[in-house]
């Protein structure tokens, strides 16, 4: 049975400088006014996003994520500052456009490419909506189909949700793709939050430095393979 490797979708596989930048463009001069960085604001939003999905799903009161970004904008400009009278709505959908149109990491299609060489089945697990994501790899000429890709819109779940990895493992299992627990099976991410749960469900783990930049083993402890881009993460894993 092939090895196989799931990878998270936003912020792992795809960059949001894009999204940053239509934040400067619009809001930039009134962001400037309140000392106030385009990331830093952007991280604010996307940050507390996750969260509010995270803790809706908890709660039993399950939203996509597209959902919560879109709804909250507004919030975290006010959170920095900048008052909701500021922002239109023209804003928002600018920006929320882009989070559409996510262009890929640096080394991604080789990263995917390369471990499909070495005999890898190649999979995406991702908080984000299911054909939104296809349409990232579609518009970054990289190869994955819908029975590759679980999105936690299907089960109503949200990561790092026990039951997501475990629907992960099912539908691994029902491709034939290794076996529960052998230590065939990766999830890679460059989310250490996101990387404990795979870990406790039984994945081998492979952390990428694209957005986190220090995995704080302190907390999080040790994962199988670190990487600072695809590059050295394709390499690491197939020497594994």
């Amino acid at each position: 049975m092939p090895k196989s490797a799931s990878f998270d979708v936003l912020g792992t596989c795809f960059d949001f400088t894009p999204t940053i930048d239509t934040i400067r463009e619009r809001l930039g001069d009134k962001l400037k006014a309140i000392n106030v960085d385009p990331k830093t604001l952007f991280f604010s939003w996307f940050f507390a996003a996750q969260r509010d999905f995270t803790y809706t799903s908890i709660a039993g009161s399950y939203t996509p994520i597209a959902k919560i970004l879109k709804l909250t904008f507004k919030r975290a400009c006010m959170v920095v500052d900048l008052p909701a009278d500021q922002v239109n709505d023209e804003d928002v959908a600018a920006v929320m456009d882009c989070i559409t149109k996510l262009p890929p990491r640096k080394g991604l299609k080789e990263c995917f490419d390369g471990l499909r060489e070495a005999g890898w089945d190649v999979y995406a697990v991702t908080n984000g909506g299911k054909q939104t994501s296809l349409k990232y790899y579609e518009l970054a000429g990289i190869e994955l189909d819908a029975d590759h890709l679980l999105s936690c819109d299907d089960i109503k779940v949200a990561k790092p949700d026990a039951r997501v990895y475990e629907a992960a493992h099912q539908h691994l299992t029902s491709r034939g793709v290794g076996k529960e627990g052998d230590g065939e099976r990766w999830f890679v991410a460059a989310h250490a939050w996101d990387l404990i749960a795979a870990r406790k469900a039984g994945f081998k783990t492979a952390w990428v430095a694209h957005e986190e930049y220090d995995p704080v083993t302190e907390v999080f402890g040790k994962f199988d393979v670190y990487g600072k881009d695809f590059e050295e993460l394709l390499a690491k894993m197939k020497a594994a």
